[in-house]
């Protein structure tokens, strides 16, 4: 347990024991810091989360490793990493950390380095054997700019014969085919972790607090949803051009075999 109330706690926080480990863990870390916060008292809140942070930095700078050759993308994902642990540090629903706080930041470390390879068009689909495989999965974020035209009304201009991206029937179409697409998931909360993430842009921590579950729920939900989205729209294609397909060949005309009688009237 941590004595809460000792003038030396932050000294009894960095305690190892013989074989190198603390002898207060992480997760009585995480403990204890909810209970402060509960308690309203914000000083040792910020001290235990300072210790918590400091116990925390050297694998977050591990696992970032992956990012050593752009500075800037990895100390945002570094600091993503820290915002997240400290906010699920504060978070009672948050249990996973508790149980097995190695595995949970892990994974937390995990996530923020796969978000950032995604937002900067970066990450690759893996073979079974752990090679990219494929096309980038998401475009740079330096490139989106780019790939706006301006506005030209000169002939021959690139931008020319560009169609209004603001245009009242593309937004209406695109609007009936996004709930379209949306009806193939059965549950609304699915559903509503997929409206907030992909057309209103919400961070992470936002939806789990509209939905009342927990981030990593809504992660986890957010991402077997769009695995399956995209299959349902993958054989919803393969249908159309089968369909396409069919269409074709029926509209082929058949072949004109010549009888015999015929042969004897072209002699």
């Amino acid at each position: 347990m941590i004595n809460l109330q000792d003038p030396t706690l932050r000294e009894q926080l960095r305690r190892k024991t013989p074989e190198g480990r603390y002898l207060v863990s992480e997760a009585e870390l995480v403990l204890a810091i909810r209970a402060c916060d509960a308690q309203g008292d914000s000083e040792r809140v910020q001290l235990i989360c300072e210790v918590l942070v400091e116990r925390c930095a050297p694998e977050f700078q591990r696992r970032s490793q992956g990012l050593r050759h752009r500075p800037d993308l990895r100390e945002e994902a570094i600091a993503n990493m820290f915002e997240h642990l400290l906010r699920e540090a504060l978070n009672p629903q948050e249990v996973f950390m508790v149980q097995n706080f190695p595995r949970y930041l892990r994974c937390l470390c995990a996530d923020e380095f796969t978000r950032v390879l995604r937002q900067e068009g970066l990450h690759y689909r893996r073979d079974s054997e752990g090679r990219p495989a494929g096309q980038p999965q998401h475009i740079p974020r330096s490139l989106m700019e780019s790939l706006q035209t301006g506005f030209s009304e000169e002939e021959g201009s690139p931008g020319a014969d560009v169609a209004d991206p603001q245009d009242a029937y593309e937004r209406l179409h695109a609007l009936e085919e996004s709930r379209r697409i949306l009806t193939y998931l059965s549950d609304p909360l699915d559903r509503k972790i997929m409206v907030l993430r992909v057309f209103q842009g919400l961070k992470w921590d936002d939806i789990a607090q509209l939905c009342q579950r927990t981030e990593r729920t809504v992660r986890l939900r957010y991402e077997k949803a769009r695995a399956y989205l995209r299959a349902c729209l993958d054989r919803e294609r393969e249908e159309s051009e089968a369909a396409q397909m069919r269409q074709q060949h029926q509209r082929q005309p058949a072949q004109h075999v010549p009888t015999a009688h015929g042969q004897n009237q072209q002699r």
